[in-house]
């Protein structure tokens, strides 16, 4: 059976706080996503890495109904800490208990599934 490429629908079936995200916006995020999870992927974890791509594209861009998408509106992704009074930043490790990493990827729950997709698909090379 031939692979088919995941719609809007699907990925507001499989993510429910996209369900008042615009068809275009997750399409063009599906696109986006399709250009990370191509045709070397298995089909049994292609869907759910394009579904979990868009939904981390989504988010970074401020887009569905949760926590992380209204921190990313706010522009506050990757900070670790925040203080009102004498204001005090910190970012460093990645939003949600990520370890720290400068990848994009890390910053949103979404990502880090996918990193986990892509981990298992492209284990790790020992070098001695």
């Amino acid at each position: 059976m031939a692979w088919t490429e995941p719609t809007a629908a699907d990925l507001r079936a499989r993510f429910p706080a996209f369900a008042g995200v615009a068809d275009a916006a997750i399409a063009l995020a599906l696109a986006e996503a399709l250009a990370q999870v191509d045709d070397t992927w298995p089909d049994a974890i292609r869907t759910s890495g394009a579904l979990l791509y868009a939904a981390h594209v989504l988010t970074l861009d401020g887009q569905g109904g949760g926590v992380e998408a209204e921190i990313a509106k706010a522009g506050a992704l990757g900070f670790t800490s925040f203080r009102s009074g004498s204001l005090s930043l910190d970012r460093g490790a990645a939003a949600g208990g990520g370890s720290g990493s400068s990848d994009p990827l890390e910053q949103t729950s979404y990502g880090r599934r996918f990193l986990e997709l892509v981990r298992a698909r492209f284990p790790g090379v020992l070098v001695v």
